[in-house]
C-alpha cells in the first residue's frame, strides 16, 4: 500500500474518530450515542474513501493527480473533526448535539461535489 492509500484510510477513520470523542465530551459515555455517531459520520467517509482509492487507482498508472485523489476524504475529514471538536468546547446554546445529526448530511454533499472536483482534477492532471 501506497503512502497515499494509507492517508485514504487515515482519513476515513479520522471523522468518526474525532465525532466520537467530541459526541464523548458532550453526551458523556452513553454507548448507543457514541455508536450511532460513529456510524453516521461512517457512511460518508466509506463513499470519500472509495472515490479516493478508485482515483488513486487512476493516479498510480499514470503517475500524477495523486494529491488531487485524496480530496473527497482528506477535505471533508479535516473539516469535518476541528467542526466536531469545536463544537464539543463551545457548544451551541438551542440544540448541543443537533450538529451529529445534520453533519454527515452536509458531509455527504460536501464528499459527492469534491468527488466531482476531484475527478475533473485528476483528468486535467493526466492530460497534462
Amino acid at each position: 500500500m501506497t503512502s497515499y492509500g494509507k492517508m485514504n484510510l487515515l482519513g476515513m477513520l479520522l471523522l468518526p474518530v474525532a465525532a466520537s470523542v467530541a459526541a464523548l465530551i458532550v453526551f458523556g459515555s452513553n454507548t448507543p450515542t457514541l455508536v450511532t455517531v460513529f456510524g453516521l459520520n461512517l457512511v460518508p467517509m466509506l463513499i470519500s474513501g472509495l472515490v479516493s482509492a478508485l482515483l488513486l487507482r487512476g493516479a498510480n498508472r499514470a503517475g500524477k493527480g495523486q494529491g488531487i485523489a485524496l480530496w473527497p476524504t482528506l477535505i471533508p475529514a479535516a473539516l469535518g473533526a476541528i467542526w466536531y471538536l469545536f463544537r464539543a468546547v463551545v457548544p451551541a446554546e438551542v440544540a448541543p448535539g443537533a450538529e451529529y445529526i445534520a453533519a454527515p448530511q452536509y458531509l455527504l454533499m460536501g464528499v459527492i461535489l469534491l468527488s466531482v472536483v476531484a475527478w475533473l482534477g485528476c483528468l486535467i492532471a493526466r492530460r497534462f
